[in-house]
């Protein structure tokens, strides 16, 4: 009996920490368990002797912590997708499994640089975690979800680190913690301990000054208003519905304006109607901006000739419409189909275009806002991400680098029920407001809509 436990502990506290660790993420939302959950695998994986058996343990991780964060995926494939229970199962246990390479990684490079006991263990492992969540949100296109900085984005204080290095950053230092701790355990060490406190008080102590600290140049005040019209994805998908649906938007949109915005946003998905193929969109939407004096940001599909759509955002102002935003990272499996042949039942779940193609590199929307009440129009230059892009910190940072004052993403989330999506999703775009110092405007069909201040205070929620 005494003989066999080292060999199942590795793999147990695999399973152990990747449960806790899906706990510090929405829907459960207990952060403190960011630093502390990976602390069992860790110690486990400082003493183990077997680079496959660290591996397996990797796969166990990721496994258990993706398959209780993604549960969504099954309302999305049995209910739109219109397959069976096994397939949404199967679904959510192969996307897991593929996930599951990056701690797999992790953990046997881990036991493979050093021997066992080493302190080197517990030193490589905060940085292979980075390399992972670098590579788990670029390779194959990426999937940047639930990157561990997202855990704290109700606190402020603790992810204001990110204007240095991003969510990366900000993950990096919640590992690291949590090797410390594992190393304090371990190794009987003291010093890791006192080593882990006093990392944790200087970035507590950086945010507090961070926050405190003035913004830089505060610019022109705008009004905006977003749009939530909780419309769900049953009655979106229903062709007797799409005209009440139109009308209810316009309706709330036509209220909205009689405040005297500057901006109106308009989530994904939120018209059943183009603009370039609708005369009635484009006399709706040109009458509200000309009455309200205003500018509306909507999601819309764009052409091209040779049957080339786009998933696009579109900004009219009463001057005019500006050249669109054409969106640079498709949700596979929801705006294309990779490997057709194989996933074939997938195109169920897709929305009324099964393809659409995707821009090379991210644009700006610009016009004029007001006049304000000081009789002035204010320039705006908008970096736009739609749908589940935002959460790809190098689409929002090109973006500011080519002159965004502001962020705003729209997003249909109505497809995910209560799985938690919401809230991930949320989670997710929080950090681009922190990282590059702009306020965030996001607008949901049913939510979550919410505005954040450029260091990652949610000012105001409309929640799902």
């Amino acid at each position: 009996m005494t003989a066999r436990r080292p060999r199942w502990r590795t793999l147990v506290a695999g399973v152990f920490s990747g449960a806790l660790f899906a706990l510090a993420f929405p829907p459960f939302e207990l952060p403190l368990l960011a630093p502390l959950a990976l602390v069992p695998w860790i110690a486990a994986l400082s003493t183990e002797e077997k680079r496959a058996r660290g591996l397996v343990s990797g796969i166990l991780f990721g496994l258990t912590y993706w398959c209780l964060s993604i549960p969504w995926i099954f309302y999305v494939v049995t209910r739109f997708g219109s397959q069976s229970g096994t397939m949404g199962a199967l679904s959510v246990f192969l996307l897991a499994m593929f996930l599951a390479q990056w701690p797999a990684l992790v953990a046997w490079a881990t036991v493979a640089i050093a021997p066992p006991r080493s302190r080197w263990r517990f030193v490589v492992f905060p940085f292979l975690w980075l390399a992972s969540e670098h590579a788990r949100a670029n390779v194959y296109g990426g999937f940047p979800w639930n990157m561990t900085g997202a855990a704290l984005y109700r606190h402020p204080l603790w992810i204001q680190s990110a204007v240095l290095w991003g969510v990366y950053g900000v993950g990096f230092l919640v590992v690291a913690v949590s090797a410390l701790l594992a190393a304090s355990a371990v190794r009987r060490s003291g010093r890791a301990l006192v080593f882990a406190g006093v990392l944790a008080l200087v970035v507590g102590a950086a945010g507090a000054f961070l926050l405190a600290r003035p913004s830089k140049g505060a610019g022109n005040p705008i009004f905006v208003a977003l749009l939530q019209p909780n419309i769900p994805q049953e009655s979106r998908l229903l062709e007797k519905r799409r005209a009440a649906n139109y009308v209810a938007v316009i309706e709330q949109a036509r209220k909205t304006a009689a405040e005297r915005p500057d901006l109106i946003v308009l989530p994904e998905s939120a018209l059943s109607v183009y603009w370039e193929s609708s005369a009635v969109l484009r006399r709706d939407l040109t009458e509200l901006a000309s009455s309200c004096r205003c500018a509306l940001l909507f999601n819309d599909v764009g052409t091209e000739p040779g049957e080339r759509y786009y998933n696009v955002a579109r900004l009219l102002t009463p001057e005019g419409m500006g050249t669109p935003y054409r969106k640079v990272h498709l949700v596979p499996f929801g705006e294309y189909v990779p490997l057709p042949r194989i996933f074939f039942f997938v195109r169920q779940v897709s929305t009324e275009i099964g393809e659409f193609s995707a821009a090379k590199e991210p644009a700006l929307l610009r016009g004029k806002l007001g006049p304000n009440p000081e009789n002035k129009s204010v320039p705006i230059s908008i970096g736009t991400g739609v749908c589940y892009e935002i959460l790809y910190p190098l689409l929002s940072w090109k973006q500011v680098r080519d002159g965004a004052n502001l962020l705003v993403t729209i997003s249909n989330d109505s497809w995910y029920g209560a799985g938690g999506a919401q809230a991930q999703h949320f989670a997710g775009a929080v950090l681009r407001s922190v990282e590059n110092g702009r306020y965030l405007l996001r607008a949901a069909i049913t939510g979550i809509s919410g505005i954040v201040d450029e260091k990652g205070r949610i000012l105001a929620e409309l929640p799902a």
